[in-house]
């Protein structure tokens, strides 16, 4: 009888601490496994209103993004050679600003954009730039409110801008562009000069890569780089691995390799999330990486180790020709809100839209 009642302490003693096991496993499976947050996505305005969202024939490939000091969303319409102006809810609010061809007429192809908070940048006759744009035209082009409905063109030269941003130097602001066709950083100072002695140079970058787009992110400069279709090297030749995130001082100087191709497929956008979006899902300060190549968002923390990338029902989201990606820092009535641009149907459409936790 003892032997049987032994027998049945020990079941009980096993069975409470296998249960103890499962508890804590099943704790620690939750907190280390679980997928990425679900997110969902809303399309605001496209060039054709197809999916039930706002039509506006101006938004074709909807590329750089840019939030003013009014809160409003400044957006490169990289073939219609304008940058159309909405709030918070893709409702327009200005017409289109022009972006010229140089002293030609036609439209230039716009791509990045970026909100001049300085008093620098004069446009004559003008005051200061409020936006400065750079285009595939190998223009950097300026407007205020004082320039009416039409950009100002200070640079056309040979180069092909994909993306543009300031950055402070030596108490100084500067304007770069990463020009993809040649494979380079441009600069240029608050008289939209160039400057020639700003390096940006990475030697372990393999032949055949060029900076795709460039970001500051608190005092640093993102370079992203893809890889250049050949003969002419105006385009990306996308594809899964083909892609590099470089860290830059603002005179040129490599920091640090940030990400190394991986999931990067043709990467340009590049955003941080701010402390404002605590209801987005993921850790503040984490760098999103926008993929142009398959129109996925990688994540990574603030040292660079990869850390997935957004999903939506168990599966990678996927925006067909995601441009730049953006959180309202201004004006933040929806801080938790991750605006896109994109350029579906291989550039002959455009879409605007944002991410948000499910």
């Amino acid at each position: 009888m003892m032997n049987k009642i032994l027998k049945i302490g020990w079941f009980l003693i096993g069975s409470f601490v296998s249960l103890i096991a499962l508890v804590l496993t099943t704790s620690c499976s939750s907190k280390y496994t679980t997928p990425p947050a679900g997110y969902q996505q809303v399309n605001l305005v496209s060039d054709n209103g197809a999916g039930g969202e706002r039509a506006d024939p101006n938004l074709l490939n909807a590329w750089g993004i840019a939030i003013g000091p009014t809160g409003l969303i400044w957006i490169s319409a990289n073939h219609s050679g304008s940058t159309v102006v909405y709030d918070e809810n893709g409702n327009q609010k200005l017409a289109p600003v022009n972006i010229p061809l140089g002293a030609n007429p036609n439209a230039a192809s716009p791509t990045g954009i970026v909100f001049n908070n300085t008093t620098d940048f004069i446009i004559p006759n003008a005051g200061p730039a409020l936006f400065i744009f750079a285009t595939e035209d190998g223009a950097i082009s300026a407007w205020n409110k004082n320039t009416g409905g039409t950009a100002v063109t200070f640079s056309s030269t040979n180069a092909v801008y994909k993306g543009v941003t300031l950055a402070n130097c030596g108490g100084s602001n500067f304007i770069y562009a990463a020009d993809f066709h040649n494979g380079k950083i441009d600069v240029f100072d608050t008289n939209f000069h160039p400057v020639t002695n700003y390096l940006f140079k990475d030697p372990n970058i393999p032949a055949g890569y060029a900076p795709f787009n460039i970001q500051n992110i608190d005092g640093v400069l993102y370079v992203t780089y893809a890889r250049q279709l050949a003969p002419d090297n105006n385009d990306d030749d996308s594809g899964a691995g083909r892609g590099f995130v470089d860290v830059y001082t603002p005179i040129g100087g490599l920091i640090k390799r940030f990400a190394t191709q991986g999931t990067l497929n043709s990467p340009w956008a590049i955003v941080r999330v701010p402390s404002l979006a605590f209801s987005f899902g993921q850790e503040e300060n984490a760098i999103l990486i926008g993929n142009f190549g398959d129109g996925r968002i990688n994540v990574f923390n603030s040292n660079g180790t990869y850390q997935g990338q957004l999903m939506s029902k168990g599966a990678p989201i996927s925006i067909p020709g995601l441009w730049a990606l953006t959180f309202d820092l201004v004006a933040p009535t929806n801080p938790n809100r991750l605006y896109f641009t994109a350029g579906p149907g291989d550039e002959d459409h455009g879409l605007f839209g944002y991410l948000e936790k499910m």
